[in-house]
């Protein structure tokens, strides 16, 4: 088993180091590379999946065979805000629809540079206010997302709390990016450990989203956010990831405020490993304990 997994990790790993950035190939071609590679990771044939529109924003529906209809989850997908979409993020969405026995909304925000910031953050809001919308209080929802998704999603919950509007039951970083000024020690020390992200590739990143001065604005870099009075959280990471440190500062963070949060790091991992839970056992377990999250806040 060892000697599988040892296999599987280095293929992977090979794989993304070997996939172009966006400033080899442009970003559109990037889109295209990403959404390409999602087909070697297509959802179980038993998700249900219903497409339509919130106002201009494409949405989905992905709904298991098994789930409670009082479960929601708006899923947030990553790809640096400048790539991703409902097909790059469907596969992964969909095992954390079944894990958590729940219908999973996934849609597709605004992507930068033509869009900066913040229009995917508004139309993250406007998906949110729509669910709420249509959705009574009897309706537990929660919060999914991945890297820069992760980002967004933590942008939307401090502006729930200064508006003092609902919030979700709990919510699920994973890998979060959250501090655009890439200042964290990690982005050096776990430079040679990481297979798919880089100093200067965030950095490039981050001026794509905006061109906004100051970076640690906290809806730019949400780490710098007052959390006070936010809703559970936890946040999964991987051990070679440049972005560990801020998984760590932001758990930090939460906890200084008073938050309920769970900080899992998990042992050789890299960014988002979840992508790869159709080959990869660490992927399915960090879901099954999304699940077990997921549920516990939901029940209460």
């Amino acid at each position: 088993m060892a000697t599988t997994r040892s296999h599987i990790l280095c293929a992977i790993f090979r794989q993304l180091k070997a996939r172009p950035g966006f400033d080899s190939i442009g970003i559109e071609n990037y889109r295209k590379l990403l959404e390409k590679s999602a087909l070697a990771f297509k959802p179980d044939n038993s998700i249900k999946k219903e497409s339509f529109y919130i106002n201009t924003i494409q949405a989905q529906w992905l709904e298991p065979e098994l789930y409670n209809e009082k479960h929601i989850i708006m899923y947030i997908h990553g790809g640096g805000y400048v790539a991703g979409s409902i097909k790059s993020h469907r596969d992964l969405a969909s095992r954390i629809a079944q894990a958590c026995e729940a219908k999973v909304l996934i849609f597709d925000y605004r992507l930068a540079p033509e869009h900066p910031f913040p229009a995917g953050l508004e139309d993250v809001k406007t998906t949110y206010q729509w669910l709420i919308d249509a959705y009574t209080n009897e309706y537990k929802i929660s919060i999914v997302a991945d890297s820069a998704g992760a980002g967004l999603a933590l942008g939307l919950l401090s502006i729930l709390l200064k508006e003092t509007k609902p919030l979700p039951v709990c919510a699920v970083l994973l890998s979060p990016w959250v501090d655009l000024e890439c200042k964290n020690q990690s982005l050096v020390e776990n430079a040679k450990k990481d297979p798919l992200l880089n100093l200067s590739a965030l950095k490039s990143t981050a001026r794509l989203y905006t061109d906004h001065d100051n970076l640690s604005d906290p809806l730019i870099s949400p780490v710098n956010s007052d959390f006070t009075g936010i809703c559970p959280i936890l946040i999964q990471t991987g051990e070679n990831e440049v972005l560990i440190d801020d998984s760590k500062n932001l758990a930090q963070k939460l906890e200084n405020r008073g938050a309920i949060v769970q900080l899992d790091i998990w042992k050789e991992m890299f960014h988002v490993w979840h992508y790869f839970a159709r080959y990869l056992p660490e992927g399915k377990q960090a879901i099954k304990e999304i699940g077990n999250f997921i549920k516990k806040h939901s029940q209460k």
